[in-house]
């Protein structure tokens, strides 16, 4: 009995010495040291052997001290010290704000009460509302209110988990910042990064340093950005990328959606599709993964190489997407592309115009639609309708449909050959025109040289016709069924003797380098009809009577 009164004294001389002194003294930063509070304590021994100020507690052991409550099985207590070691089931918490608090348990508690400062040691669980990390070692500073591990540790939040060999928790901003060996693994993929700061309230992860995110369906990397878990998109802004099975999404900024499996590119975009050898880049670009097709704007531009020359193609919008082909045996996918408007094209043998355009990898067929032209050397075809045949590395045939016309510059003055039908077909051999075959209503005008001097004109009409071209130029003509034709000296040749109905020359649109197709003047060219040369011819006609009555 007079043992138990001792201890009750004791434990009541303690108490009071703790409140009578919870505001004595100060820490190194000139703040308020308070003195740790013994709340409960079943027995309390004193014992030089553990030091003069040692206070041994042991049973339903309770501390508190500032704001947190800090339980074990048994204690070392240095009041003087203001300092406790904490030994078996023990269990902190402190109330970060009104809607959290932090909970930590381990197998060992040291605590100073004047930097308040906790070291918490092995089998360590540390909680929130939002996540649960479990490690061997936890310091958390009270005072900065934050807390690290150094032995490698696992967060558990939401759908996410995280380990990393370092790691710093801030209560307040509800931030883990992981070090050294990050991986945060999800059930659609897993993100690996040396640098991750992860939000437990939003499950948003930001970082500033090399990062990977892994799935089965494809791969992102890039050095700076955030991921948001829940919503499952991110904003990728340095060195980033994304690879979706045969195709590279790259660009300053890119915006990626998985559970919409789409990403969006913003400044200096490229996609690359390996299969195909062909590089799509823009200022803006939006590339869905299923199914697979890419949309893009501001200096939309596709690059096809192959293995003798580049092809560059420019539009305003640039449109590519995966097709497929089914039959009873196979399955074939192929690349389809199309751009529009304000079509250019550039390779150093052949340059192209139009307002849309559809190039089918499947067929190897390049469609073009709207005033198409095409220039090649001298040579300049149009037509309403122009359909490339791609063969190997190169075209190796051209159908013109409707209104089709070859023009060709002969001189400065400038005087052009022509030949016009309803139809054509042009052959090429090492993208070289060798001959071309005019359908229905073929007509030609053919100038005549002499030691490269023009000395007249030939015309020719035809039902049919047939050309034939050396380097570039017209070699010989052949015409089928009722050919008419006539020799014009120079001298005397009206204009409207000059052109075919429904030439027009559009020289002054060709693009001479790649980065050409890039400008876009406006196509005002008229073309020259039967009527407008007998208005034109008229109008003259009245101006010169006008002039010899003046006169």
């Amino acid at each position: 009995m007079k043992n138990f009164i001792f201890v009750v004294l004791l434990l009541l001389l303690a108490t009071a010495t703790q409140k009578v002194a919870a505001q004595d003294g100060g820490n190194s930063k000139g703040q308020q040291v308070h003195k740790i509070e013994i709340v409960n304590s079943n027995t309390l021994e004193v014992n030089e052997f553990y030091g003069p100020d040692v206070k041994v507690l042991r049973g339903d052991v309770q501390f508190y001290h500032d704001s947190a409550s800090m339980f074990c099985d048994s204690a070392f207590y240095n009041s003087a010290q203001n300092t406790f070691r904490a030994f078996g089931n023990v269990h902190a918490y402190r109330l970060v704000d009104k809607a959290d608090t932090v909970h930590l348990w381990g197998d060992s508690l040291d605590y100073d009460g004047k930097t308040r400062l906790a070291r918490m040691r092995d089998n360590v669980v540390m909680t929130t509302d939002s996540m649960r990390l479990v490690t061997e070692n936890v310091d958390y500073d009270m005072d900065k209110n934050v807390a690290n591990y150094f032995d490698g540790g696992t967060t558990y939040s939401g759908e996410d988990t995280l380990e990393s060999k370092l790691g710093y928790f801030y209560p307040k901003r509800n931030e883990l910042v992981y070090n050294k060996d990050v991986v945060l693994h999800n059930q659609d993929y897993k993100m690996y990064s040396d640098t991750l700061t992860y939000n437990v309230k939003t499950h948003v992860s930001t970082f500033l340093g090399p990062t990977e995110v892994i799935s089965d369906d494809n791969y992102l990397y890039s050095e700076r950005g955030w991921y948001n878990h829940d919503k499952e998109e991110c904003q990728l802004t340095k060195n980033s990328y994304l690879v979706s099975k045969e195709h590279r999404l790259s660009g300053d900024t890119i915006y990626y959606f998985r559970k919409e499996s789409y990403g969006i590119g913003r400044s200096n975009v490229e996609i690359i599709d390996t299969a195909q050898n062909i590089t799509l880049s823009a200022n803006e670009a939006r590339y869905y993964e299923i199914p697979e097709h890419s949309f893009l704007t501001d200096k939309a531009l596709m690059t096809y190489r192959s293995k003798k020359d580049t092809l560059y193609l420019h539009a305003d919008t640039i449109f590519t997407c995966t097709d497929t082909i089914f039959t009873n045996t196979d399955t074939t996918e192929f690349r389809l592309v199309r751009a529009y408007p304000h079509v250019k094209s550039y390779r150093n043998d052949i340059q192209t115009m139009c307002d849309s355009l559809v190039y089918n990898f499947h067929d190897s067929i390049i469609s073009m639609y709207h005033t198409p032209v095409i220039w090649h050397k001298d040579n300049q075809i149009t037509a309403n309708l122009v359909r490339l045949y791609v063969i190997d590395d190169g075209v190796d045939m051209a159908e013109l449909i409707g209104d089709a016309f070859v023009s060709q510059q002969v001189d400065s003055i400038p005087r052009y050959n022509q030949i016009c039908g309803k139809d054509m077909v042009a052959y090429l051999d090492s993208n070289k025109i060798t001959q071309v075959e005019v359908m229905k209503n073929a007509q030609s005008i053919y100038y005549t040289t002499e030691d490269s001097i023009v000395t007249g004109m030939n015309t020719v009409t035809a039902q049919d016709m047939d050309i034939f071209f050396e380097e570039g130029k017209i070699k010989r003509i052949w015409f089928y069924k009722n050919p008419k034709g006539a020799l014009y000296p120079l001298e005397g040749l009206t204009k409207r003797q000059s052109f075919l109905n429904g030439f027009v020359w559009y020289g002054k649109h060709r693009p001479i380098v790649p980065d050409d197709i890039f400008q876009w003047g406006e196509v005002s060219e008229s073309k020259i009809t039967t009527e407008s040369l007998q208005a034109e011819e008229e109008e003259k006609r009245r101006a010169e009577e006008e002039v010899s009555e003046y006169e």
